[in-house]
């Protein structure tokens, strides 16, 4: 019996460890990690603002950074956070959130993105994650700045990337696509299709390889039938 509740224990401590200390909300509506926000660039050279709220969904205080990833974007667009202070850089200095406080879209702490730059896509993942604890504890989204002319491929193949590769059970895939018809699809050395799944232009999705062998495999992005952006992917 103690055994069966010491197992119990451990259970419930792994999924408050894998839990999401904080979660994300644009424009009143909360965001899954992994969720892609799309923002018009409509004039080259002025400011695309947009601004996100944020709560500590735990009964304690935390310590947070926040991180920026530029996937791709044009060399003369610029991109700037502000939370509190304004960051050039890649990651924000240390934050704290007192238990269950949330941040509104109008607080001086709201998360601040500016994009300035010619009209040309960029997409780009901000995480929040955790500084107090060992265990991974983020929440990631990104940001598809668009244009309405399209992706061009050379950013399709900067942004298509799977992690963790090699991967195991698990791996996820970032990626860009062009217009609304594409499909992510993965093949094995033979070229038969063992995954697919429509996608919207812009994301991350996660997949379950658990029941794909191991070996090598490609992936990529197919629209309108043809192939536009493959890469390698590894499963043990």
């Amino acid at each position: 019996m103690k055994k069966s509740i010491f197992t119990l224990v451990l259970v419930m401590a792994a999924v408050l460890v894998n839990a999401q200390s904080i979660k994300v909300s644009y424009q009143g509506n909360e965001l899954n990690s992994q969720d892609t926000v799309f923002l018009p660039i409509e004039n080259s050279g002025e400011d695309v603002d947009a601004f996100f709220g944020y709560q500590n969904t735990t009964n304690a205080a935390i310590s947070f950074k926040v991180r920026k990833e530029v996937i791709f974007k044009d060399d003369d667009a610029d991109l700037m956070f502000c939370i509190g202070d304004c960051y050039t850089g890649d990651e924000s200095g240390t934050l704290t959130l007192q238990p269950n406080e949330q941040v509104t879209d109008h607080d001086v702490m709201v998360l601040h993105l500016i994009y300035s730059g010619p009209v040309v896509p960029a997409f780009v993942k901000y995480t929040f994650f955790r500084t107090d604890v060992e265990t991974q504890d983020e929440t990631s989204f990104y940001i598809a700045y668009g244009t309405g002319s399209g992706v061009r491929e050379a950013d399709m193949v900067k942004s298509l990337r799977a992690f963790p590769n090699p991967a195991v059970r698990n791996v996820t895939i970032e990626f860009v696509a062009p217009g609304n018809n594409a499909s992510l699809v993965i093949k094995n050395l033979t070229g038969k299709e063992v995954y697919r799944a429509s996608v919207a232009s812009a994301g991350a999705k996660q997949i379950d390889i658990s029941s794909m062998s191991p070996g090598v495999y490609f992936y990529g992005i197919e629209s309108d039938g043809k192939m536009v952006c493959t890469k390698k992917l590894l499963i043990k």
